[in-house]
């Protein structure tokens, strides 16, 4: 429920952006979105989730209270260090001056207690914010689980 009001939330503040080249920002976002994932996968997802945060980020804890800024990002992972494999891909993404947002499909691999994987599937969004230099950074992240892969129409 929180997912969808955050996709409201950033589809009006999209519509309401200036008019500009929104395919070519669009284009940006998306390719941001698959350099992060591609960067979870080679330098690990503490080091890709860091790297791409906004200074401001706010990420939703599921059962706990949202971790706010990249100093506590970086924290909560020195704490407890990833132990799942996520993988990621945008299906969608729209972008107007310097916000946009990317929805997707991932797939989060656990290992349960006898040691057996545990495959969970969903969907997330990420809200992006473009930085004076022209880099992108999230400033919002999160999901839910599915009862399957996602496929996107």
């Amino acid at each position: 429920m929180k997912s969808r009001n955050v996709i409201w939330l950033v589809l009006i503040v999209v519509a309401c952006s200036s008019p500009e080249d929104t395919d070519a920002l669009k284009s940006e976002v998306l390719k941001t979105d698959k350099e992060f994932s591609k960067r979870a996968q080679e330098k690990g997802i503490a080091e890709a989730f860091i790297f791409y945060a906004d200074e401001k980020v706010i990420k939703p804890v599921p059962g706990d209270q949202p971790i706010f800024g990249k100093y506590a990002l970086m924290e909560s992972y020195e704490k407890n260090p990833p132990a799942y494999k996520l993988t990621w891909e945008p299906l969608r993404a729209e972008a107007s001056g310097h916000l946009g947002y990317t929805f997707g499909s991932y797939t989060l691999i656990t290992q349960t207690a006898a040691g057996k994987d545990s495959v969970q599937y969903g969907n997330y969004i990420s809200v992006w914010k473009r930085k004076k230099d022209g880099s992108w950074r999230y400033v919002i992240d999160t999901g839910n689980a599915t009862s399957g892969p996602v496929k996107f129409q």
